[in-house]
C-alpha cells in the first residue's frame, strides 16, 4: 500500500489566502509538476499569495484528501 506522507500538525491547518486546485490524469500531474521543478505525483507552490494545488486523479493513491493536506502543508511552509 503506498500513503501520502502527512504533514506535522502545526502544518496541517487551513491555508489563510486563495487556494486553486487542479485535479489531472496522473501522467498530466506528473508533467504539470515537472514543469514547475516537482519529480513527484503532486506538487504545489505559492504564488502572490495564492497556494497552487496540482493533484493526480487515478494515481496510486486513491485518497485526494490526503493529497490536499500534504501539499496545502508545502504552502504553509512545510519543507521535508
Amino acid at each position: 500500500m503506498i500513503l501520502v506522507l502527512e504533514p506535522p500538525p502545526r502544518y496541517n491547518t487551513p491555508y489563510q489566502g486563495q487556494v486553486i486546485e487542479y485535479v489531472l490524469p496522473l501522467a498530466q500531474a506528473r508533467q504539470f509538476c515537472k514543469q514547475h521543478g516537482v519529480w513527484a505525483d503532486a506538487c504545489a507552490w505559492k504564488a502572490k499569495g495564492v497556494c497552487y494545488i496540482v493533484i493526480p486523479k487515478g494515481g496510486p493513491v486513491k485518497d485526494l484528501d490526503a493529497y490536499r493536506r500534504h501539499e496545502k502543508a508545502h504552502c504553509l511552509g512545510w519543507v521535508h
